[in-house]
């Protein structure tokens, strides 16, 4: 049983890895993201050529709309008979599979969510009637921009909005309920008690998160532990971070692994409550040295990386691709919350 774990470790089986030539979205995303291949670099360059002309991407690419979006943005489409569920899903998707903001999908869906900001063209879905939901489209529209574009200016006001409430709600060095109401009764002038605005959201964790430096270290790790003491995780994903997750039952599963996923990209703190569970993915290898969690969740937008996982080992090679993302993503939060480079 491994009881630490070490960048050597990380990179070394990921290595082993791609000497067996995984699926080309999880080639490109080990050597760009762990190991450290230059993204300009012509290997590179070809590998994600060949990225943008594998089977999920071309589903992509052809259920993207002229507008830039996907029909639905937030709620799940179904009756579009289309397998991408909505926009909000396509971003998510795209940048898994290892597209930037320069491939064409994304730059097409990133003038797309700046044009819904801009208030240029007609939230696409059902509008909600009440008073929430014109900060609900923008605090869903501005968190996937961020998802692509986290620097941009655009996203200033509405960034700053959720800071901060956040900062006030942690502004007594825990999470104050009525602190975050009276935020919100001041800030935007809502009622959001009991709601999908309270700040466990992950659309608030994508604002607040997206540059690093905008919460005060103290407010982000109070912020950290508050999200690990709830039962019910982070808000749409809705899985306890402190507890081992069903491994019979792929929804739930994913979802806690996306958990983990989005805290340790956006906030360093998220680390060492971290640690626990990347060790307990890693000591899950399989007698042959790899990891295989079973079934894909039908709404993942994390899996599969291969174009199917009829053919032997595919299932194994992109669940390892998975964890070992995980896995260097959880030591790069670690090294930033020292001050070091992994």
């Amino acid at each position: 049983m491994a009881e630490t774990l070490k960048k050597e470790q990380i990179l070394a089986v990921s290595q082993e890895l791609l000497e067996l030539r995984p699926a080309v979205p999880a080639q490109l995303r080990l050597q760009r993201d762990v190991l450290g291949a230059d993204p300009k670099h012509p290997d590179l360059l070809a590998l994600a050529e060949k990225v943008r002309s594998s089977l999920p991407v071309r589903i992509l690419e052809q259920e993207q709309r002229g507008d830039g979006g996907w029909g639905a943005f937030h709620s799940r489409s179904t009756t579009a008979h289309q397998k991408t569920a909505s926009t909000e899903t396509a971003v998510e998707r795209a940048l898994s599979l290892g597209l930037d903001r320069a491939c064409p999908i994304l730059a097409r869906a990133e003038a797309y969510l700046k044009a819904l900001l801009k208030g240029e063209i007609r939230f696409p879905d059902y509008h909600e009637k009440n008073e929430r939901w014109p900060i609900g489209m923008r605090l869903f529209t501005a968190s996937t921009l961020a998802l692509i574009h986290p620097e941009h200016p655009l996203l200033d006001p509405d960034r700053a909005l959720w800071v901060e409430i956040v900062k006030r709600a942690f502004q007594s060095g825990a999470y104050c309920e009525e602190h975050e109401l009276a935020a919100h009764a001041d800030l935007t002038v809502q009622a959001v008690k009991n709601s999908y605005l309270i700040i466990n959201n992950r659309y608030t964790l994508n604002l607040v998160g997206s540059t690093r430096g905008l919460l005060p270290p103290a407010v982000e790790r109070t912020y950290m532990h508050w999200l690990w003491s709830l039962e019910e995780g982070i808000g749409y994903l809705g899985m306890p971070l402190g507890k081992e997750p069903p491994l019979d039952k792929p929804g739930p599963l994913d979802r806690w692994f996306t958990s983990l996923e989005r805290l340790l990209k956006l906030f360093p703190a998220s680390a060492p409550l971290a640690e626990p569970w990347i060790l307990w993915i890693w000591n899950r290898r399989k007698p042959g040295g790899w990891w295989d969690f079973g079934s894909r969740a039908v709404s993942s937008t994390s899996l599969p990386f291969a174009d199917s996982w009829k053919r032997k080992g595919e299932r194994e090679k992109d669940w390892s691709t998975r964890v070992l993302l995980l896995a260097w993503r959880w030591g790069s939060a670690n090294a930033a919350l020292s001050g070091q480079a992994l």
